[in-house]
């Protein structure tokens, strides 16, 4: 199913709304929930503030270890979905005939709903 989604090989349609929209929605979701979990546990800095100056391993217990672990694999999977997203999006507009309209703001869209993701995650 992979391979056929970046390949641009699946429907238009199931691309940009199956994929794109549902599954963007989903993965956004995840991603908040991770990170608000962690988010008080560090305290109002970030996660790289918290590490390199607050962080100590004798008091601190492993939940905060676990919480940012959670968080960054799940940005990270977020972001190469989003990409590979994009990828199938574009490549199946490619060779979507029916209409000109939904070929080209279909490319428009899913660009542009990723950068509302990454803009309010990060």
């Amino acid at each position: 199913m992979y391979k056929k989604l970046i390949a641009g090989e699946l429907s238009l349609g199931e691309t940009f709304w199956k994929f794109g929209i549902l599954g963007g929605l989903l993965g956004y979701f995840v991603v908040r929930i991770f990170g608000s979990i962690l988010a008080p546990q560090l305290h109002g800095y970030s996660i790289y503030a918290y590490f390199t100056r607050y962080y100590n391993p004798l008091r601190s217990g492993s939940d905060i270890l676990l919480s940012t672990v959670c968080y960054l694999t799940s940005l990270g999977v977020f972001c190469w979905y989003i990409f590979s997203v994009i990828l199938g999006v574009w490549r199946s507009s490619a060779e979507y005939d029916k209409s000109v309209f939904f070929k080209y703001s279909s490319r428009i869209v899913i660009v542009f709903l990723a950068y509302l993701f990454f803009k309010i995650i990060l």
